[in-house]
């Protein structure tokens, strides 16, 4: 998949959503509660892979957060709690060399957070299960990964209206756009 089409090149994107209470809280409060500790955790990963043997290159990113959303569960079959659902696009001239080993080495992280908030192990064969937190990366640039342990960009995306509408608003700040009115296509 050609990420740069999107214009979304040259960024590492991570999607965030929760439905039930956590450790700390309802799933707002878990979400209010992970802001600062996944950008901590980005900040971190991103200065410990850019460690050289002879100098160190500090590692600076731009974080740009969409609104949280509310979504109905997606794939299930019984009642489950609506989700809350943002987004993070980190944008960065100091991205590491994008490989599996980096990558893994960040979804690695992400996980040790959602168990801290209390999210247990999803049972094998069990997908859609109700989360305190569920962090997943949905793409790292114009990386590719195709394992068990992570699929890079994240194959469902695009399919996603928990990933698409936020996505949207994201980029509409980035990007100059002008509705267009003509009285010729208003429908009457």
């Amino acid at each position: 998949m050609e990420l740069s089409n999107l214009n979304i090149k040259n960024g590492l994107c991570i999607s965030l959503g929760a439905n039930i209470d956590s450790k700390f809280g309802s799933p707002l409060e878990s979400l209010l509660i992970c802001r600062p500790k996944i950008e901590e955790i980005i900040n971190d990963w991103g200065d410990y892979s850019n460690k050289k043997k002879e100098e160190e290159r500090k590692f600076h990113a731009n974080f740009i957060w969409s609104s949280i959303y509310e979504t109905l569960p997606h794939g299930v079959e019984n009642e489950q709690p609506n989700y809350l659902n943002t987004l993070l696009l980190i944008k960065s001239n100091s991205f590491p060399k994008p490989s599996n080993k980096k990558a893994k080495s960040l979804l690695k992280e992400l996980k040790k957070l959602e168990r801290f908030f209390g999210r247990e192990k999803t049972p094998k064969g069990k997908k859609w299960q109700s989360r305190c937190l569920d962090l997943d990366i949905l793409w790292w640039e114009n990386f590719c990964s195709d394992d068990e342990e992570l699929k890079l960009p994240h194959p469902r995306f695009l399919n996603r209206n928990f990933v698409i509408t936020p996505l949207a608003e994201i980029l509409s700040r980035s990007q100059k756009i002008k509705k267009f009115d003509d009285p010729k296509w208003l429908i009457k």
